[in-house]
């Protein structure tokens, strides 16, 4: 289990660089499942981005506050056939019950500064989700603002690897 953060400053291309490494991933056979969580007004780029670069993964899902039945229908698409999943912070949340179902191959944290805080339900949900793999942050915001921040962080891509913080 590896994971990474990718920091740059806005607009140099991180979102391209994770659609066209799981384009590769999804091509070798790698991976099946892909949970993207963003803040809610990027998941209409994403799911446009992705659709550019990843033009041969079947299942790109917008998972979002549709109807409760259509969101169930969507989770039963992803355990059977893999997908890469969008979704916003808010509705890592509000589905952790049935997202916690899943087991993702990768789970990518855009805007991943805002799982900084570790004592936020959107950082404890976020570290529930069962991972197989891989956990990727990506972030335009510097991530050293303290010690605290930066430990929740890496904590967050390799769990454990730091052991607690004081």
């Amino acid at each position: 289990k590896k994971g990474g953060v990718l920091g740059d400053d806005m607009g140099l291309g991180k979102t391209v660089q994770i659609a066209t490494t799981l384009k590769g991933l999804f091509d070798a056979g790698n991976i099946r499942k892909v949970l993207i969580a963003v803040p809610a007004t990027l998941k209409a780029y994403w799911v446009t981005e992705l659709a550019k670069w990843c033009y041969d993964v079947d299942n790109i899902i917008q998972f979002d506050n549709s109807k409760k039945g259509e969101r169930e229908q969507q989770i039963r698409k992803i355990k059977k056939h893999g997908a890469i999943l969008v979704t916003s912070f808010g509705m890592v949340t509000t589905e952790r019950i049935n997202l916690s179902e899943l087991r993702f191959d990768i789970v990518i944290v855009d805007e991943g500064h805002k799982a900084k805080n570790i004592n936020t339900d959107l950082r404890r949900n976020l570290v529930e989700l069962r991972v197989k793999n891989s956990r990727f942050v990506l972030t335009g915001t510097p991530l050293q603002n303290n010690l605290n921040e930066l430990w929740a962080i890496f904590d967050f891509v390799q769990p454990k690897i730091f052991g607690n913080f004081p």
